[in-house]
């Protein structure tokens, strides 16, 4: 009888503690970049971290590994080793095709791609370049994107200046 007084007050104390902990962690934003890419996204990187989301950053030659994190971002230029594979696989041939032509630069929104609730955002271009102006004029549709992703929205004034 002494046994049912304390286990159900301590299955309810294990559960209260187990969904705090639960509750407090957030998904981080896995990016994969090109060097070149890299280098021209560490603004956005610095203002994500101001924004407390986390980022796990990869090269792209560790792009099969990451395949199953919930939040992808990639970012490259196709003349960068490795971009014009990924934007293949994820995006299809044509797309690969389309962004080889200067000055091309394009976002792309991927959702379930490898697994389901998976989101895949890519800015990509012909080079370094054209993927970050693909970031910067689709400002206002990644911004929303985020806000989503990672409960940003009800924060005071949204989302920290960019």
């Amino acid at each position: 009888m002494r046994i049912r007084n304390w286990v159900f007050p301590a299955l309810i104390s294990a559960s209260l503690i187990l969904s705090a902990s639960t509750a407090g962690a957030q998904d981080s934003m896995t990016l994969v970049a090109g060097q070149g890419s890299l280098v021209k996204t560490q603004t956005w990187i610095d203002f994500l971290k101001k924004n407390e989301i986390t980022i796990d950053h990869y090269v792209l030659s560790e792009f099969a590994k990451v395949k199953d994190k919930k939040f992808i971002t990639i970012i490259g230029g196709l003349d960068e080793p490795g971009v014009k594979d990924i934007i293949a696989e994820v995006c299809g041939g044509a797309e690969a095709a389309s962004l080889a032509v200067k000055g091309a630069k394009k976002m792309y929104l991927k959702e379930n791609f490898w697994k389901p609730g998976q989101k895949v955002l890519i800015f990509a271009g012909a080079d370094a370049d054209g993927a970050a102006a693909a970031r910067t004029e689709s400002r206002e549709t990644w911004m929303k994107y985020l806000k989503d992703w990672f409960d940003l929205g009800d924060s005071p004034g949204g989302l920290r200046a960019y």
